[in-house]
C-alpha cells in the first residue's frame, strides 16, 4: 500500500472513532453537551452560585441564633433557603456555646442573622472570622431598645416588621435571582404580623394596664406593645436578695397575683418559692418556641387569665 493510501487510511479511522465519542457525548442530538462548571462558592463552601440556588437543587444556608428566628427566615426565604439554628431548644441564649460541628457548619452559611442576645456578644468575632464571605445582618438595627438593652424584640409582631424587612434585604443581596419570591413572601408575612397583632391586642383588651409577674425579662416589649407591665423576679441576670425578695412577696400580694411565669431554659425553683409564699400557680411561657404565632398567642391567652380575663376576676391594674 502506498503512502499516501496509508494516511488516508489513518485519517477515516480517526474520523469514525471521533464520530462515536461524538455520539457518545451528545446522545446523537447534534449538539455538544454543556460544558459542566463547579459553582462559584459565596459563602465558604457551601456550594452556591453567587446567585443564590445552585444547580437549581442547593438552597441559600443561613444561620441564626434563635428558633423563632428561623421561623421568620422560612417565612421569607420558602424553599429557596435552609436555616441552622444556633442555640438549640432547651437551652439558653444567655449562656449557649456554639459547639465545634456548628462552627463548621457556619463555614458554609451565606448569611448570619443577628438579634443581639449574650451568646452573640461573646462569640460573634469568633463567628465572623469562621467564614469572612458571610454577610452577617443586624437584624434590630433602626430598634429603639429597652432602657436595660432587653434583646427580647423578636415577642413583639410590631419589632418583627422591622427584622423582616432586614431578612428580606438579606436574602436579596445574596441571592438576586430570588428577589421577586423573598418580596412576594414577605409581603405576605407582614400581613400575617398585623393580623397577629390585631388578634393579640383583642385578646388583651380587657386587661390592658394589667401588672403579670414573670421570672426572666423577656415580655417586656409584648407587654409594652399591648398596655401591660411586666413585673419580673430576676434583675438583670440575677436572683433577688432576701430583702428584694421579701419586697416582691409584698407587691404581688398588692397586685393579687395568681400566677407567675417561668420559661423552660431556666431554673423555676426562686419562681416557685415566691408561689408558695402567695399562694400562686406558676405557670410556664417559651419566649424561644419554633411555631412562633401560636406561641404568641398561647403567650397572650395565659396572661390574659391569669390577670383575671373571663374568668370572673378583675385585672391586676398598675399601681401608681
Amino acid at each position: 500500500m502506498s503512502r499516501k493510501a496509508l494516511i488516508t487510511s489513518a485519517i477515516t479511522a480517526i474520523i469514525v472513532v471521533a464520530a462515536g465519542v461524538f455520539a457518545a457525548l451528545g446522545g446523537g442530538s447534534g449538539e455538544m453537551p454543556a460544558p459542566v462548571c463547579r459553582a462559584a462558592s459565596s459563602g465558604g463552601g457551601s456550594g452556591a452560585a453567587p446567585g443564590g440556588v445552585a444547580g437549581g437543587d442547593a438552597k441559600v444556608k443561613v444561620a441564626v441564633s434563635i428558633l423563632p428566628q428561623a421561623y421568620f427566615v422560612e417565612r421569607i426565604g420558602g424553599e429557596r433557603v435552609s436555616v441552622l439554628v444556633m442555640v438549640p431548644p432547651g437551652a439558653s441564649p444567655h449562656t449557649y456555646e456554639p459547639t465545634a460541628s456548628q462552627m463548621r457548619e457556619l463555614a458554609r452559611a451565606q448569611m448570619y442573622v443577628r438579634v443581639h442576645v449574650d451568646f452573640e456578644e461573646a462569640w460573634m468575632p469568633r463567628i465572623a472570622a469562621a467564614n469572612k464571605n458571610m454577610l452577617v445582618v443586624d437584624s434590630t438595627s433602626g430598634i429603639e431598645l429597652s432602657s436595660d438593652k432587653d434583646p427580647h424584640v423578636w415577642l413583639s409582631p410590631r419589632l418583627v416588621r422591622i427584622q423582616a424587612e432586614h431578612i428580606y434585604e438579606g436574602l436579596a443581596k445574596i441571592d438576586p435571582d430570588g428577589r421577586k419570591v423573598y418580596e412576594r413572601n414577605e409581603e405576605a408575612f407582614l400581613r400575617e404580623l398585623d393580623a397577629l397583632d390585631e388578634e393579640i391586642s383583642t385578646i388583651l383588651a380587657p386587661v390592658r394596664g394589667g401588672r403579670f409577674m414573670v421570672l426572666h425579662p423577656a415580655w417586656g416589649y409584648f407587654a409594652r406593645d399591648y398596655g401591660l407591665e411586666e413585673v419580673p423576679i430576676e434583675v438583670e441576670g440575677k436572683e433577688p436578695s432576701a430583702r428584694e425578695l421579701a419586697a416582691l412577696v409584698e407587691a404581688a400580694k398588692a397586685d393579687r397575683v395568681r400566677v407567675i411565669f417561668v420559661q423552660p431554659q431556666m431554673n423555676p425553683r426562686t419562681a416557685e418559692v415566691l408561689a408558695q409564699q402567695i399562694g400562686a400557680r406558676v405557670v410556664t411561657l417559651d419566649p424561644l418556641a419554633r411555631d412562633w404565632p401560636a406561641n404568641l398567642r398561647a403567650a397572650a391567652r395565659a396572661i390574659a387569665e391569669a390577670l383575671g380575663a373571663g374568668g370572673g376576676g378583675t385585672a391586676h391594674k398598675a399601681r401608681p
